[in-house]
């Protein structure tokens, strides 16, 4: 009884120590975003995140198929992280993603992070915030490492929505 209870608390403990290690050691990239923020009635508030579609041009794309699993890395840019190269292999900083259509030149890339779950107040404000101020560039920041991922923040010109203070953004520094 006592093996199942350490067993039962070691599985949520080694899920949250795998997502810190990636916000302490992972990569930054922010990726452009045109969010809604809808309500799930089991899981509240949270904004949908449009990340704007990835495409990759590459010379070998037959080695790419239909619903594979592949692995990105990126680069950061003006205007938003774009996709550096698309590997079969894990590397430190890259994002396991899946391809979704018959792979072409270009690839087409879907990224996995969709939803961003904040305080029920805060959800709603940032979508607010994001839908009148569409003439800046708005931005959800992405930590990578090792295939995973951890949202930490949106940002809009600069200026993080969540705790309202300036961002140290690669795409300003540029």
């Amino acid at each position: 009884m006592i093996a199942i209870s350490l067993i039962q608390l070691a599985f949520p403990l080694f899920f949250i120590l795998a997502k810190e290690q990636v916000i302490e050691t992972g990569k930054e990239y922010l990726f452009r975003v045109q969010p809604v923020d809808p309500y799930d009635f089991f899981q509240g508030r949270y904004v949908t995140l449009n990340v704007q579609p990835l495409f990759y041009q590459t010379s070998n794309w037959k080695e790419f198929k239909q619903h594979d699993i592949v692995y990105a890395e990126f680069r950061q840019d003006s205007i938003g992280a774009e996709i550096k190269a698309l590997s079969h292999k894990k590397t430190k900083y890259s994002l396991k993603i899946k391809l979704y259509s018959d792979p072409e030149n270009p690839v087409y890339v879907k990224l996995p992070f969709r939803r961003f779950y904040l305080e029920e107040t805060k959800a709603l404000s940032i979508e607010n915030r994001l839908l009148t101020d569409r003439k800046h560039m708005n931005f959800v920041h992405v930590k990578i490492l090792k295939g995973d991922f951890v949202i930490t923040d949106i940002s809009s010109n600069g200026k993080s929505l969540i705790t309202g203070k300036q961002v140290h953004s690669p795409v300003l520094s540029i």
